[in-house]
C-alpha cells in the first residue's frame, strides 16, 4: 500500500467526521442497553469459556488493556475469558474472524475507531462489515503519545519538525498498521504540520515498539500502556501528546498543538462488540461485566496513570 494512501481522504476532515458519526452511534447503541446485574442464573450464562479476539499480537496496546481487564472479567463472569490474538492488516484479520463467528454470546471482538471508522474506508475490501457487528461496550478513550528513539536529536516535537523540515523523508515513524489509529494520527500530523514523514506500518504496536527501541524507526506513534514504561526508563523520548491538554501523568510533555500545530487533537477510544444476532440479554451480561472490571479500582488509577482522557467509561 502507498505509504501516502490516508491522504487520500481529507485526514482533517472527512475522515474525523466520520469516524465521531461512527464512535457516537456505537456509544449511543451501547448505552440503550438496560443496565443490569450480572446473573448468572438468567439463562445461565456463560456456561463455558469466552473468547476474545483482539486483533492486534502480544505487546500491543489492544493486548495490554484486555489483558488488564481479563481476569476482572473472570471473576464477575463465572467463566475463563480467553484473549486470542490475531494480528494483522491494521485489526482487520482479527475483526473479520469475529464478525464471522456464531452469534452465542461466546466470541467477543475488541474493537477501536481504526477498525470501526477508518479501514472500512481506506481498505477496499478489509473483511468486514461494521453492520455485521453489534456493539457491547465502549470502554475509554486515551489519548496517544509521539515519542523517538534516543538517537533523533530533539527533546520535543517542536524541535523534531524543524528537523523534519530541513530534512523531507529523513524520518521515519511507526505505528500498529496501514489504517490503524496511530497510522491516522500521524498522517494528521504530517498534513497539519507540513512535514513529510515516512510511514513505516508493523503487523501491531507490540512490533512498532519493538522497532522503535532498536532503532529501526526514529519515531512511534503508540498508546501509553505500551510507551510509559519505556519512557519512565528512559529508552524512550516523548516528543508529544496528541490530545487536547497535558496528562499529569507526563506533565512536562507539550501536546502537538502546543508544539506549533495549532487545531491538531487526536483521541482514540476503545471497545467490544459481539457478531449481529447476539442475544441481547448476553450482551447485558458483558457490558454489566465490563463496567464493573471497568469501576475497579486498581483499573481506574492504571488507566488513568496510562494517560486516559477522561475516566474510563463503561456502557
Amino acid at each position: 500500500m502507498d505509504i501516502h494512501m490516508a491522504t487520500k481522504y481529507d485526514i482533517q476532515n472527512e475522515s474525523r467526521r466520520r469516524a465521531m458519526r461512527s464512535l457516537s452511534g456505537l456509544a449511543m447503541a451501547a448505552l440503550s442497553l438496560p443496565l443490569s446485574r450480572v446473573s448468572l442464573a438468567a439463562g445461565q450464562y456463560p456456561e463455558k469459556a469466552i473468547s476474545l479476539i483482539v486483533p492486534q499480537p502480544v505487546g500491543g496496546d489492544a493486548d495490554a488493556v484486555c489483558r488488564l481487564l481479563q481476569p476482572l472479567w473472570q471473576k464477575a463472569l463465572g467463566q475463563s475469558v480467553i484473549v486470542d490474538n490475531r494480528a494483522g492488516a491494521a485489526g482487520n484479520i482479527g475483526t473479520a474472524a469475529g464478525s464471522r463467528a456464531p452469534s452465542d454470546g461466546y466470541t467477543l471482538t475488541f474493537v477501536n475507531q481504526g477498525t470501526m471508522t477508518i479501514n472500512p474506508f481506506l481498505y477496499k475490501d478489509p473483511g468486514y462489515h461494521v453492520a455485521d457487528l453489534a456493539p457491547v461496550s465502549l470502554m475509554t478513550s486515551i489519548d496517544l503519545i509521539i515519542c523517538a528513539h534516543p538517537s533523533v536529536p530533539a527533546a520535543n516535537l517542536a524541535q523534531f519538525l524543524a528537523l523534519a523540515r530541513k530534512q523531507p523523508g529523513g524520518f521515519t515513524y511507526g505505528t500498529a498498521g496501514n489504517g490503524s489509529a496511530n497510522h491516522l494520527a500521524g498522517e494528521m500530523l504530517k498534513s497539519m504540520a507540513g512535514v513529510d514523514l515516512v510511514h513505516v506500518p508493523y503487523r501491531g504496536g507490540g512490533p512498532a515498539m519493538i522497532g522503535v527501541l532498536g532503532g529501526e524507526i526514529s519515531t512511534v506513534v503508540a498508546f501509553p500502556l505500551a510507551a510509559l514504561p519505556h519512557i519512565r526508563s528512559g529508552k524512550l523520548k516523548a516528543l508529544a501528546i496528541t490530545g487536547s491538554q497535558r496528562n499529569p501523568a507526563l506533565p512536562d510533555v507539550p501536546t502537538v498543538a502546543e508544539s506549533g500545530v495549532p487545531g491538531y487533537e487526536f483521541t482514540s477510544w476503545m471497545g467490544l462488540v459481539a457478531p449481529k444476532g447476539t442475544p441481547v440479554d448476553r450482551i447485558e451480561t458483558v457490558a454489566d461485566a465490563t463496567r464493573q472490571a471497568m469501576g475497579d479500582p486498581s483499573v481506574r488509577q492504571r488507566l488513568n496513570d496510562a494517560m486516559t482522557t477522561e475516566s474510563p467509561r463503561v456502557s
